[in-house]
């Protein structure tokens, strides 16, 4: 295997952890498959900074969105989620 397939190789192992990130975080993975996201943000810097924001940002919005959200914001925020 060259330095390219390598290179190849860890960004769809990035790619795998990522999309399984929300889930990870959620604590909603099954037991395997969250020990092999565990393992690859251990390992990779950029996969680990990304998930220790996405868990901090959860922290905050928890900790600060205590209210109840005015009526139709959920909507908005939906639709233009599905919009991105």
């Amino acid at each position: 295997m060259n330095g390219t397939d390598a290179g190849e190789n860890a960004a769809r192992d990035c790619d795998a952890a990522l999309d399984r990130l929300e889930l990870f975080l959620d604590d909603e993975c099954p037991p395997d498959l969250e020990e092999v996201v565990r393992a690859h943000i251990a390992d990779c810097p950029p996969c680990f900074d990304r998930a220790d924001f996405e868990s901090r940002l959860r922290g905050i919005v928890a900790q600060r969105c205590k209210d109840a959200a005015p009526a139709g914001l959920m909507d908005r925020v939906i639709a233009q989620m599905r919009d991105a």
